[in-house]
């Protein structure tokens, strides 16, 4: 509904907000609403006596009911419950399988939906394959990761050949000029043992 249409005569098109108030003020049967409302008493009544009425009318359908629809109506709900802690036990010991296997809740958990079924064996089993192809991930990873540190680790230098005769010859003579003849004595007993290998 435009303001015109609910203003009538009093309506001009440079009013203000306040003009446009105390015009509305003036009408006395002005609603905007354009679906029916209702009370809030009456609403929570009428609710009310129809949450009552339901539950009679289930005490009634209840009392009508034979001993073999009752034991049908049982039946449906013990099926239910035992499908729910079926579910529930396949769940757990998806995430047994998981935890066993090392991973974090953080890391099993998006997948744990995918593999879930009414059978704890059926769920076990495809926790297991899933475990099966991440642990194989993660081995190939390790692979490619310690090849390409090998493949760009440069090979070590070759050392150059010492001449041990050399070497010894050296160390014995500096022994012997610092007058340190334990070390000089140590020295030879070296070299002819390096000499017999």
């Amino acid at each position: 509904m435009k303001l015109e249409d609910l203003l009538g005569t009093a309506y001009r098109d440079d009013m203000t907000l306040e003009e446009v108030e105390t015009a509305l003020a003036g009408k006395k049967d002005l609603s905007l609403a354009t679906e029916p409302v209702v009370k809030k008493d009456v609403f929570d009544k009428t609710a009310s006596e129809l949450a009552k009425l339901k539950k009679e009318l289930k005490a009634l359908q209840e009392t009508s009911m034979t001993d073999s629809e009752k034991l049908q109506v049982e039946l449906d709900k013990a099926k239910s419950d035992q499908l729910k802690y079926n579910q529930e036990l396949a769940k757990l010991r998806a995430k047994e399988v998981f935890v066993t296997a090392g991973l974090s809740e953080d890391e099993f958990n998006p997948i744990l939906e995918a593999i879930l079924s009414d059978d704890e064996g059926v769920t076990r089993g495809r926790a297991e394959n899933m475990v099966k192809v991440i642990n194989a991930q993660k081995e190939a990873v390790d692979r490619a990761v310690r090849k390409e540190l090998l493949d760009s680790t440069p090979p070590p230098r070759a050392g150059e050949q010492v001449d041990l005769k050399a070497r010894y010859q050296q160390e014995i003579q500096a022994a012997q000029e610092s007058g340190d003849l334990t070390t000089m004595a140590s020295l030879i007993r070296q070299q002819a043992m390096d000499n017999k290998l």
